[in-house]
C-alpha cells in the first residue's frame, strides 16, 4: 500500500496542501488523543501522527474516501513518516472506519466577491464596444467584480490582444486605488514614491486611463469596467467606458446591500488606498 506510485501532478499538489494543513497544527493539540474511538488502530495512528500535527486534526479534517486517504498516507510517508507495512494497514482501516466515506471529499467551492451580475456587466460591455465603434475604433472592453474576476471580456474584430492585458492593467489599478485609472494618472506626475509603488506592481506596472469603477448605495463598489485600443484623444477609451457604466446606472441602484466594499472617492477624499499611500509619502 506504501509503495512509492508517482501520481498526476494536480493530485500531488492537493495531497501537499492537505499536509500542510495538518502540519500547521499548533502544539498544544498534540495531546488530544481522546478525540479518537477506542478500537483496533488508534495506537497506530496515534504513534504515527502525535509527533508531528496532532490527531486533532483529523477530527476536523472531515471525512475522507479511501481513496484520498490512501494517498494522503502516501504522502505522509514522502514527508518521513515511518511507520510497517502493518501499521498503515492499520491506520488506514482505522481512518476509513471512524473518518471515512464513500465519496471523495470536496471541499466548496468559494463564494463569489461582490459583483454587478452577467446580465448588466455584458450589457455594459457591449454598450462600451458600440461607443466606440461609432468612432470607427474598435477596442476590448473588461468588465470585472469587486475581487477582480472576469465577467466579461469583450475584444472587437481586428484588435490586438495586447489590449485584453492593459485593460486589465486599468480594473487593477481602479480596485487598487478605488479611482478612476485616468485620476490615477494624473496623480503620477510628481510623486515618484507612488510611480515606483505601481511600477512594482505586476498587476498594474502602468497607469493609463479607461477603466471606471462600478459603484452601488453611493460610494459601494462592487467592480470596474476598462476599455482599451481606441485611438485618438487620451481620454477616448474611458469615454466609451463611461457610456457603458451609465447604460446600467440607473438599475446597479437597486442593488441588494451586501457586506461592505471599499468607498469610492472619485477625484479626491481620503478613503481610499491612493489618499493613504499618498498622505503617508508626503
Amino acid at each position: 500500500m506504501l509503495a512509492d506510485q508517482r501520481l498526476p501532478l494536480r493530485t500531488r499538489l492537493a495531497l501537499v496542501l492537505s499536509v500542510l494543513s495538518l502540519l500547521a497544527a499548533p502544539t498544544d493539540v498534540l495531546a488530544q488523543n481522546y478525540l479518537l474511538p477506542n478500537a483496533p488502530g488508534k495506537a497506530e495512528v496515534v504513534g504515527a501522527c502525535e509527533s508531528c500535527h496532532g490527531v486533532m486534526t483529523i477530527v476536523h479534517a472531515g471525512k475522507r474516501s479511501p481513496r484520498q486517504w490512501d494517498n494522503i498516507m502516501r504522502e505522509m510517508a514522502r514527508q518521513g513518516m515511518a511507520i510497517t507495512d502493518d501499521q498503515g494497514k492499520s491506520i488506514v482501516s482505522f481512518l476509513n472506519t471512524y473518518f471515512g466515506q464513500a465519496m471523495d471529499f470536496v471541499r466548496p467551492p468559494e463564494p463569489r466577491a461582490p459583483g454587478p451580475g452577467m446580465d448588466l456587466a455584458l450589457e455594459a460591455a457591449e454598450t462600451a464596444e458600440k461607443a466606440c465603434q461609432a468612432n470607427g475604433r474598435q477596442v476590448t472592453t473588461l468588465v470585472v467584480d469587486s475581487a477582480g474576476t472576469t465577467i466579461v471580456l469583450l475584444t472587437g474584430n481586428g484588435i490586438s490582444p495586447i489590449t485584453q492585458a492593459v485593460a486589465a492593467t486599468k480594473v487593477a489599478t481602479v480596485l487598487k486605488f478605488k479611482k478612476p485609472s485616468g485620476v490615477v494618472m494624473r496623480y503620477l506626475n510628481g510623486d515618484p514614491a507612488l510611480v515606483a509603488e505601481i511600477k512594482s506592481d505586476p498587476e498594474i506596472g502602468e497607469v493609463l486611463p479607461g477603466g471606471l469603477p462600478i459603484t452601488v448605495n453611493g460610494d459601494e463598489i462592487i467592480g470596474a469596467i476598462a476599455v482599451s485600443g481606441a485611438l485618438g484623444h487620451a481620454d477616448t477609451d474611458e469615454v466609451c467606458a463611461r457610456a457603458g457604466l451609465e447604460r446600467i446606472a440607473s438599475r446597479l441602484r437597486q442593488w441588494p446591500v451586501g457586506p461592505k466594499q471599499p468607498r469610492s472617492t472619485g477625484e479626491g477624499g481620503m478613503d481610499s488606498k491612493l489618499d493613504e499611500f499618498r498622505s503617508a509619502h508626503n
